[in-house]
């Protein structure tokens, strides 16, 4: 299954800046839930997960120049999918929650 509109998606990352200090990091903890296509993130970030496949990894870059106008700085941000299904339409009407998936098994991937 691939990362698309109306999908669930379980993702961990690690956010830097552009002198290498770590602003978030979950890689080692639990993943976060979002859904797919709707705005509940940044649309670029959406557009560069667009197409991902469970267990794929991506190196994303964030700066002005890519069209994020109102960062003052560079960051990298290092995405890995655990987990992806489709959203129910009471997710897709009314949201995630929790935002933790439920059946989360550790850093291998759902179970």
């Amino acid at each position: 299954m691939k990362v698309e509109d109306k999908t669930v998606v379980s993702i961990r990352y690690k956010m830097q800046n552009s002198k290498g200090e770590i602003l978030e990091d979950n890689l080692n903890g639990l993943p976060i839930n979002y859904l797919h296509g709707i705005g509940s993130i940044l649309p670029s970030l959406e557009a560069e997960l667009e197409g991902l496949k469970e267990g794929e990894e991506k190196q994303i870059f964030l700066s002005k120049e890519k069209g994020y106008k109102d960062l003052d700085d560079e960051f990298y941000i290092k995405v890995v999918v655990d987990c992806i299904r489709f959203a129910t339409n009471k997710e897709i009407e009314g949201g995630l929650n929790p935002q933790v998936a439920d059946n989360y098994c550790g850093p291998e991937g759902c179970c």
